[in-house]
C-alpha cells in the first residue's frame, strides 16, 4: 500500500521482521550531571550495546538543545558488540536545574528512537564583590 510507504519514515536500513533482529541497549536511560559551575562542559560516555541477533544500524543522533553535542564511535554495531556514545553539556547560557534529552535512531524494530534523558543543576558564576 502506499500508505505503508509514506508512514514508514525509515531509511533502506531498517530490516524486515523476518531474520534475525537488532535490538538496542544502553548502559544508562538517563544521566545526572549534578552540580556544575555554569560555562563547564560536563562529559559522559553511555555505552550502546548490540543485545540482539541482527545488526545495529544507528541511522542518527539528535539533542534537543544547541548545548548538546553527542558522538558515537560506530554507526554499525554488530551483534553482541558496542559503541561509546560521548554526550558533553554546554552550561555557558544556562542556570538552574536544567533538563535536555538525546535521541538515539536505529533500526531495532522495537524501539527505533531511544531516548536518553540529561540532568544537570547549573550554579551560576559568582564575581565576588572587592570593596576598596
Amino acid at each position: 500500500m502506499v500508505f505503508s510507504n509514506i508512514q514508514n519514515n525509515s531509511s533502506n536500513t531498517t530490516q524486515n521482521n523476518s531474520g534475525p533482529q537488532p535490538r538496542i541497549l544502553v548502559s544508562e536511560e538517563e544521566w545526572d550531571f549534578g552540580k556544575v559551575t555554569q560555562g563547564e562542559k560536563p562529559t559522559h560516555i553511555f555505552i550502546v550495546k548490540n543485545g540482539g541477533e541482527g545488526d545495529l544500524i544507528i541511522d542518527s543522533l539528535k539533542e534537543s538543545c544547541a548545548c548538546i553535542e553527542v558522538s558515537i564511535s560506530a554507526t554499525l554495531i554488530k551483534p553482541g558488540e558496542s559503541a561509546e556514545l560521548e554526550v558533553t553539556y554546554d552550561t555557558t547560557d544556562y542556570a538552574g536545574k536544567d533538563e535536555k534529552h538525546v535521541h538515539v535512531y536505529s533500526n531495532d524494530p522495537q524501539v527505533s528512537d531511544k531516548k536518553i534523558n540529561l540532568y544537570v543543576e547549573i550554579e551560576e558564576f559568582a564575581i565576588p564583590y572587592l570593596k576598596d
